[in-house]
């Protein structure tokens, strides 16, 4: 059963056989991620890094602008369907030092240290008339389910990218010569293979940079760095680094939805009540630089 369907079948009290015992599964499995699903319908691997839907076979209708998706392009550590509270192992420090034949070296600095994440709730409240609702087109159906998820996953990233940002060791960019210290910065931080993504706002002014006679951001470079301009980042904010060294976790097994077809059906809408559980972290904060194009003039 697709997502609408499962809705239309507890908005006409016509639950199948199917239905129970898809649903039956999915709260097994929420309940061994030590999550209570307390919505009508728990959906069973209905997120993954990528905006697929498992099992959807339906059209693709435009639904509205969103920002690009970045988690899989980036390198993002994704990880679905954790359990509990999640500890992530990180090794700091160097293990090896030149010594003299006969020297015995120092003891190690290396040292454990580790990223904990704790799932937070994101709440969604979504409202469709009923005719859109118990409609059977399988166009109007895949419609839901895709604006549904890129909706989750724009909020999700959005918060994620701002989060992260520092604003404590934020350099600010004006000139090239900025550019290159910023950039000299992420080297010595042992940045490899780095990407920025920057903010609308910060690619416009940063388009108008100039390196002599040449443009410092061309073809969606920087020094031979890619570029991803994207509306998830606020302001004038830059972020150059790793991405592999950011780590995104969701936990349960997809959507814990509640169908509400009383408050408001006599405006003929049913709303929709989602939870979802999510959490973010960096590796290794040395993996990121921060940036904004804003001056105090």
């Amino acid at each position: 059963m697709n997502l609408l369907e499962k809705i239309q079948a507890v908005a006409n009290k016509k639950e199948s056989r199917e239905f129970q015992k898809e649903n039956e599964k999915a709260r097994e499995a929420f309940k061994r991620a030590q999550i209570t699903p307390i919505g009508q319908i728990q959906t069973r691997g209905i997120i993954n890094a990528t905006n697929d839907i498992v099992g959807k076979q339906v059209g693709r209708p435009q639904t509205e602008q969103r920002p690009q998706n970045l988690i899989e392009e980036l390198g993002i550590k994704f990880l679905s369907g954790l359990t509990s509270n999640f500890s992530y192992p990180c090794i700091n420090g160097n293990t090896s030092e030149w010594v003299d034949e006969t020297e015995e070296g120092n003891a190690s600095n290396a040292a454990f240290s580790s990223l904990q994440l704790r799932p937070k709730r994101l709440l969604s409240f979504v409202e469709y008339s009923n005719e859109v609702v118990l409609n059977p087109n399988t166009d109007v159906a895949g419609a839901i389910e895709e604006d549904l998820i890129n909706s989750i996953w724009e909020k999700v990233q959005d918060t994620m990218f701002n989060d992260i940002f520092n604003d404590d060791s934020a350099m600010t960019l004006s000139n090239y010569n900025d550019i290159v210290s910023f950039e000299l910065t992420a080297s010595q931080q042992k940045i490899s293979n780095g990407v920025y993504i920057v903010s609308p706002i910060a690619a416009s002014k940063l388009k108008t940079m100039l390196n002599g006679s040449m443009p410092v951001y061309f073809n969606g470079m920087i020094n031979g760095h890619r570029v991803i301009e994207t509306p998830s980042l606020e302001g004038e904010k830059v972020i150059f680094g790793d991405w592999s060294k950011l780590m995104l976790g969701q936990w349960g097994e997809g959507l814990d939805i509640t169908v509400d077809n009383v408050t408001k059906q006599h405006l003929a809408i049913i709303k929709l009540i989602i939870n979802s559980w999510w959490n973010w972290g960096m590796i290794d904060a040395n993996g990121f630089v921060f940036a904004t194009t804003e001056t105090n003039n």
